[in-house]
């Protein structure tokens, strides 16, 4: 037997009848009385809409809710609904707020697809929740879905931003943490650290002739062999230190809670793993090895993170003129770089490589 389908509001096919019946089957009437229904059949009509058309609108107050029968709608928000917030199908419907409020929208509701509703006059439905705790409770139902709905929305959403901004604070290639998380995270950690009146540490690495390897062997080579570093580094560091990728062939170790006694002692092993770790392409081809260079420096009291920094590359700068492969400290009154001030933001031209 073949179902009756001509006053079904939710079927796609066939004709749509307006009728107390057809709207006795939508979620915000259901159980409702036939004679209210037929007292709310006036006040509704059937609109047919193809997509893009925008039903709804913060700058118009059009008094009238709709309910979708067919295809969606979408909700958005932004001087040019750049945003999109929602998107609503059949059984849902959009604008009472707006009618229970007797405000504008509070965003636009634009058709997605294809569209079949009941626009319904905001005075009757306004006169229907008044005097129907049947439609009233039904569009508490509704809501409660709906804002169930933008609640998993929302938290997705910020689950994302957070999302990216972590990546926006590792470096792609090695995982590390990269400069703008350092630039964040260092200088809190050195004013902490003199509050509290504890030492601190940092390492400033750096690749051995890595121009020369790039050059032999290739960039992909190259990034092997910065990925083969970074690893030896997080596999060789303490809990709670923490390293970043500075740029280029560079990298900074920050060592809390730590002098420079024990932090030459992790510099030294440092060196060691990374002159000791094979290097291989993805395939398994072999690399040449690479060794670091290591600038030392114990924060003193009242130095700013760049100036911290500035005196680890100094000593770096000292190892490398020493022959490389090597830890070398700057210790308080030792000289700069030649390059003058350094800074987070930029990294000036000092050493040899």
């Amino acid at each position: 037997m073949q179902a009756d389908t001509a006053n079904d509001p939710m079927n796609a096919s066939g004709p749509l009848e307006l009728s107390s019946t057809a709207l006795a089957e939508l979620p915000l009437f259901a159980g409702e009385r036939m004679d209210v229904l037929e007292w709310l059949l006036p006040h509704c009509r059937i609109e047919r809409l193809p997509p893009q058309t925008r039903l709804l609108t913060p700058h118009d107050v059009q008094d009238r809710a709709y309910l979708i029968l067919q295809g969606a709608v979408q909700v958005r928000v932004g001087t040019h609904d750049e945003q999109l917030i929602a998107t609503l199908g059949a059984g849902q419907c959009v604008g009472e707020m707006s009618v229970i409020e007797g405000v504008p929208p509070s965003a636009d509701v634009l058709t997605d697809t294809a569209c079949t509703l009941i626009a319904i006059e905001g005075a009757a439905l306004r006169t229907l929740i008044d005097t129907s705790n049947v439609v009233a409770r039904n569009l508490l139902k509704l809501l409660a879905r709906r804002l169930r709905s933008d609640n998993l929305m929302v938290l997705e959403s910020l689950e994302q931003k957070a999302l990216s901004e972590r990546r926006a604070r590792i470096d792609s290639l090695t995982g590390l943490h990269n400069r703008r998380w350092l630039s964040e995270h260092l200088p809190d950690t050195v004013e902490q650290h003199h509050m509290t009146a504890r030492s601190l540490s940092l390492l400033m690495i750096d690749i051995d002739r890595f121009k020369d390897f790039n050059d032999r062997n290739g960039h992909l080579a190259g990034d092997q062999a910065l990925l083969t570093v970074a690893k030896v580094i997080g596999g060789h560091i303490r809990d709670g230190d923490q390293a970043a990728r500075f740029g280029g062939e560079e990298f900074l170790v920050i060592l809390p809670d730590t002098g420079s006694a024990e932090a030459r002692r992790i510099a030294g092993r440092l060196r060691h793993a990374i002159q000791s770790t094979p290097i291989a392409t993805p395939d398994g081809t072999s690399l040449p090895r690479v060794t670091a260079s290591i600038g030392l420096a114990e924060s003193m009291p009242g130095e700013t993170a760049e100036t911290l920094i500035a005196r680890a590359d100094a000593a770096l700068y000292q190892a490398k003129r020493a022959g490389r492969n090597r830890v070398r400290i700057n210790l308080p009154g030792d000289a700069v770089p030649p390059a003058g001030p350094f800074t987070l933001r930029r990294t000036p031209e000092r050493r040899p490589r």
